[in-house]
């Protein structure tokens, strides 16, 4: 399926909770933490989309953070925290622009009010077709309807399986797929700028 999305143009990487904020550990302490959703669960959907991405240029960054709803609850879906001590982001939105012309947008959150309990997912726009991760999924428009490309469900999910697998085969020195410390270095930058960006209110240029 090489190729089948065409020009990849706009990526939407999802990491929502609508009221997981955890309530355990130093979570919501951002100086002992370094900060919230961000560094918590979106780095992980911003990391399976610049790699799915091949990690292209980026050129800038720009976000806006929200903490509305930490410090006026006290309870949600993994327990107890205090409002009083919350100092991390409720939400985080970021725009990475590519030097192709494309862009990554990121949503991500401890709390936030939407529908669903949590959205976890990466979707990628081409010119000639879309995808989304989980479940992998690629599709396109035929005449005003959904034709579906390729489908794996992920009814029966093994991600952390394989995750663990993949870690001893690479301890046993066989081939494995995995990303290196180069790419974990980009993903660092990328969430130092998001967050700088939304403590300035300015773009920060990579």
């Amino acid at each position: 399926m090489a190729g089948v999305l065409g020009e990849i143009y706009v990526t939407n990487a999802r990491a929502l909770r609508r009221c997981g904020v955890p309530g355990w550990g130093v979570f919501t302490n951002k100086a002992l933490q370094g900060g919230g959703p961000l560094i918590d669960l979106g780095i992980h959907m911003l990391d399976a989309a610049m790699y799915v991405l091949g990690f292209p240029l980026v050129k800038r960054v720009w976000a806006h953070d929200f903490q509305k709803i930490g410090t006026q609850k006290k309870c949600g879906q993994f327990g107890e925290w205090d409002p009083a001590t919350y100092t991390v982001e409720d939400s985080l939105f970021g725009t990475v622009e590519f030097q192709n012309g494309s862009i990554l947008r990121l949503e991500t959150s401890f709390a936030l009010n939407i529908p669903e309990q949590s959205i976890m997912n990466v979707n990628f726009c081409g010119d000639k077709a879309g995808a989304t991760l989980f479940p992998a999924q690629v599709y396109t428009d035929k005449d005003g309807e959904l034709e579906v490309l390729l489908s794996r469900e992920s009814a029966d999910d093994q991600r952390h399986f394989r995750s663990m697998e993949a870690f001893v085969n690479h301890v046993q020195g066989k081939p494995v797929t995995i990303a290196d410390a180069e790419q974990g270095w980009v993903i660092q930058q990328l969430v130092a700028a998001l967050y700088q960006s939304a403590e300035t209110g300015m773009c920060v240029e990579l």
